[in-house]
């Protein structure tokens, strides 16, 4: 297939209904049968851990304090708002007036907080057991919310993000978050189901709450509350959420974010491992898993 043809198909095929898209996964998986064998040998090799994302929930939520990389996180997620220009921010898909990118990922080192949490090895166990493939780290990013008048719009609204079939993302609060902050809230994947089923649901589509209670009556909402500190595993694409809907007056919502994706994902290439942003970063000195989340 031409790359440009195999372009437009992906673009067009991604924001689709959910079958439309299983099938298209399916056969990208398949076109990568043998290129992905030591993805599927160390898959074999990880331990279970007490970070289980169960397949029916899609997502869960990891207390302060479990990660002892947290609190630096933290501090880093803070000097990068303080280092923050609006007038050049950093690169990225994310122009959002009320969802803010202040983090310019190429500062990572391996010494970083957020980098040493994203490849934790049971972290990284947790996240290739649930998604049944070792995936690739492709974005961190360090998201401030505020105030923005007007009625919820784009990801304020419920939507299931369109770049995979199934991914995990892992946000990390660094301020406290209570409702009037804007909390992340979610469906479960299984509910999620349900109202993609009933509203004909395409990736590219935004639905109200009312849209939601219409679909499924009055449905039970995931609030992530918490201290700073506070951690959630969430696939995105699997369950439906919003967020930042900070209220006039309350305080701003700072959080880190790490996303990875499989390679089968919408938005890599055939050779996805090409690709990856932080393949710069592996090291010899790296675990094989860690090694194959980097994309070396």
């Amino acid at each position: 297939m031409g790359s440009e043809l195999g372009t437009k198909l992906t673009k067009a095929v991604r924001a689709r209904g959910r079958r439309v898209r299983q099938v298209y996964h399916t056969w990208r998986r398949a076109s990568r049968f043998l290129r992905d064998a030591p993805r599927r040998s160390v898959l074999a090799t990880l331990p279970r851990t007490d970070v289980d994302i169960a397949e029916q929930a899609g997502f869960v939520r990891v207390p302060p304090g479990r990660f002892p990389e947290t609190d630096a996180i933290v501090g880093e997620a803070r000097a990068a708002l303080a280092r923050y220009d609006a007038t050049a921010p950093p690169a990225g898909k994310n122009r959002k007036r009320f969802l803010q990118n202040v983090l310019d990922p190429s500062s990572l080192t391996l010494d970083s907080a957020i980098l040493r949490l994203a490849l934790r090895e049971d972290v990284l166990s947790a996240v290739s057991r649930y998604l049944g493939v070792v995936p690739l780290l492709t974005t961190i990013s360090v998201f401030h919310s505020d105030t923005v008048g007007g009625n919820p719009t784009s990801s304020q609204l419920y939507h299931c993000d369109g770049d995979d079939v199934t991914q995990v993302k892992i946000f990390v609060y660094c301020t406290d978050v209570d409702v009037p902050s804007g909390p992340l809230t979610l469906l479960d994947a299984a509910t999620t189901c349900d109202v993609q089923r009933r509203t004909g649901y395409w990736y590219r589509h935004r639905l109200t709450d009312e849209q939601v209670r219409a679909a499924v009556g009055t449905p039970r909402e995931h609030v992530i509350l918490g201290p700073t500190g506070t951690t959630v595993f969430v696939d995105t694409s699997r369950c439906f959420h919003f967020g930042s809907r900070v209220e006039p007056g309350a305080p701003a919502r700072l959080a880190a974010m790490i996303q990875y994706q499989t390679p089968y994902s919408f938005m890599l290439p055939a050779a996805a491992e090409t690709a990856a942003p932080f393949r710069r970063l592996a090291s010899p000195s790296l675990s094989p898993l860690q090694r194959l989340v980097l994309g070396a």
